[in-house]
């Protein structure tokens, strides 16, 4: 069938972009160096383009934070999820400029029952980003030379999920997750002198692991029957923490060749995660969200050891969504618009200081048919300062999400086999 074709199609092209993404070394953002990288917080392309992670967010389309948002799915979703982002880091005096894309995810929705919200997710998602280039120049002896370090590679994620309505006002979700990828960094040494031999040093970590993740959204309203209250929904999520089983080999370059060495093996500690929000419709086309989601890095342990560098972290975000109405069959009537910002605080401290990132976002979802829309978003942030060795990212991405809906999957024409 051609639509099943399409979507074949469709996801080996997704899968393949996220998986090399990673594989590129265009050289990001200095601070991913730490830990297993840069955290991701994207949940869908609508929650990105409102600030939030939209832990307490219902609505006809696929969250892959928290199992529970999913009750409200009408019908069967795909939703594969690009960005293309622009990055300039300064610490002041030198600036370098990227820019890069990759597939932000893909994400499938089965309602099997929709009175119920009895809904199975499955999903391939990026947890962590590493991709960075720092180059130091020194001097051993009067000899100049070029140092370089880089690395690349993160955390993805394969998650399977369920979500299930209880006495029609309490969503429960659960999921299991298998993470899995490799951190690759390099140290090489360029002394440009052919009486100096260069120096090439690769340490390379791969790793794995289960871990499960809840969720619950209550929804008040139906209880104390308010006309104000009936759409307010509460959210929680928990993702367990997990041991990802670990190995670090040193692949050493020389003159007299190539050796490689196992440093270590063992497991990398990655701490619980929790998460709250709320959300409510206020009137008939306003709704506003706001979540937080903390994570303890204290904890993280990489073979044993443990990091004093790293602390607790949060991110929180607020987000408005303007909702059409039904009435209007414009274009620009029946568009979903949004707007948000967030503020984070990282899990890790450099020179006793806190790296802080904030942003704003905006978007729109544009229905293409019942079933089918194509979402657009913009975010402009900050992460760091520059001063007292820190260094300054500015982020401007641009996303895009396309969601197909259960008309793909209806019974083709003849004509169409």
């Amino acid at each position: 069938m051609i639509r099943s074709k399409i979507l074949i199609i469709l996801f080996i092209l997704s899968v393949s972009g996220l998986s090399h993404s990673q594989e590129e070394n265009s050289g990001g953002s200095p601070y991913s160096i730490f830990g297993i990288g840069d955290l991701s917080y994207y949940s869908s392309t609508r929650t990105y383009s409102m600030g939030i992670t939209g832990v307490s967010l219902f609505g006809n389309y696929v969250n892959n934070l928290n199992p529970a948002t999913m009750t409200k799915l009408n019908a069967t979703t795909i939703s594969t999820n690009f960005n293309y982002g622009f990055l300039k880091s300064s610490n002041g005096t030198l600036e370098n400029k990227v820019s890069n894309g990759n597939v932000l995810g893909v994400n499938i929705g089965i309602p099997f029952d929709q009175k119920r919200g009895w809904v199975m997710a499955l999903g391939f998602n990026p947890a962590s980003l590493v991709d960075y280039k720092i180059k130091l120049d020194g001097n051993i002896g009067g000899q100049p030379y070029e140092q370089f370090y880089s690395g690349r590679g993160g955390l993805s994620r394969i998650n399977a999920g369920m979500s299930y309505n209880i006495l029609s006002m309490i969503s429960v979700g659960l999921e299991y997750n298998y993470a899995f990828g490799e951190i690759k960094n390099r140290n090489f040494i360029n002394f440009n002198n052919s009486a100096y031999t260069n120096t090439r040093i690769n340490r390379e970590i791969d790793f794995q692991r289960s871990f499960l993740k809840g969720g619950i959204v209550f929804e008040p309203g139906k209880i104390f029957k308010s006309k104000s209250l009936k759409n307010l929904t509460i959210g929680f999520v928990y993702q367990s923490g997990f041991k990802l089983s670990a190995t670090q080999d040193g692949i050493y370059t020389s003159s007299s060749g190539v050796d490689t060495v196992r440093l270590n093996s063992g497991t990398i500690d990655v701490p619980d995660m929790y998460g709250v929000g709320i959300s409510n419709i206020f009137g008939k086309n306003f709704l506003l969200s706001a979540d937080l989601v903390m994570q303890d890095w204290s904890k993280y342990k990489e073979f044993g050891r443990s990091r004093l560098d790293f602390q607790s972290s949060f991110r929180a975000g607020l987000g408005l969504e303007i909702i059409p109405d039904p009435n209007k069959k414009s274009f620009w009537g029946s568009t979903t618009y949004r707007i948000g910002g967030f503020y984070d605080k990282g899990f890790y401290k450099i020179s006793n200081e806190d790296i802080m990132s904030y942003g704003v976002r905006a978007g729109i979802n544009i229905p293409l048919s019942k079933y089918n829309s194509f979402d657009l978003g913009i975010n402009y942030s900050i992460r760091g300062k520059t001063g007292t060795g820190l260094i300054r990212d500015e982020y401007l991405n641009l996303t895009a999400g396309v969601n197909f809906g259960e008309l793909w999957f209806l019974r083709p024409r003849e004509e169409d086999q």
